[in-house]
């Protein structure tokens, strides 16, 4: 049996790297989401209490936009050359969003935490130190690197439907038989693009 060419195989591997890169980026953001962000120590009419402030609460959209980038990393290793572009688009898109969300706790803390430090006190606008963690510096560095990934598959990703094409054992199937896997995938692809796969 042939072995694939080399190309294709260099390609392929640029594609696994470009997809592990963005999914770790991505869970990174929302792993750290669930990690402590603010740590509030406010006067209560009877002692201070101290009140850590999780990054889902300070920045609800950060958890979301990380589980967002996380699926659209999946998607872009499965989804064609007309969708793929699309996906690598909102990949970026929420990459950028996380760090917005990140660089606004970091600007204001105590507005951030002040729905979560009332929820726990009983105490609207209560005063007391706010002190960040190292946790939305992080996840601010992890959405950077998702808005990266995003655009470097969207760059690389051109050439890797291309490379697919080429994939083949080196036979072609038996007239009728069944078709190979690559084939039904262009197939697909020719109708997104309005194309007669058949022609």
């Amino acid at each position: 049996m042939a072995e694939a060419p080399a190309a294709p195989r260099a390609r392929l591997s640029r594609k696994s790297r470009v997809v592990t890169a963005t999914l770790l980026a991505a869970l990174a953001v929302f792993a750290c989401s669930a990690a402590t962000w603010i740590s509030a120590t406010v006067q209560t009419t009877l002692e201070p209490v101290t009140v850590d402030v999780a990054g889902s609460e300070a920045a609800p959209a950060v958890t979301a936009l990380g589980l967002v980038a996380a699926a659209g990393a999946l998607t872009t290793a499965i989804s064609g050359r007309v969708l793929r572009p699309v996906v690598s688009v909102v990949v970026v898109l929420a990459g950028l969003g996380a760090l917005a969300a990140s660089a606004a706790v970091l600007a204001d803390p105590t507005g951030a935490a002040r729905t979560a430090v009332g929820e726990s006190t009983g105490m609207v606008n209560a005063g007391g130190e706010f002190a960040l963690t190292p946790w939305p510096w992080l996840a601010a560095v992890a959405a950077v690197l998702v808005a990266l990934c995003g655009a470097w598959a969207l760059l690389a990703g051109r050439s890797w439907t291309a490379a697919r094409r080429y994939e083949r054992t080196g036979t072609e199937p038996a007239a009728g038989g069944p078709a190979r896997d690559g084939d039904e995938i262009d197939s697909w692809d020719a109708l997104t693009e309005g194309r007669d796969p058949t022609a």
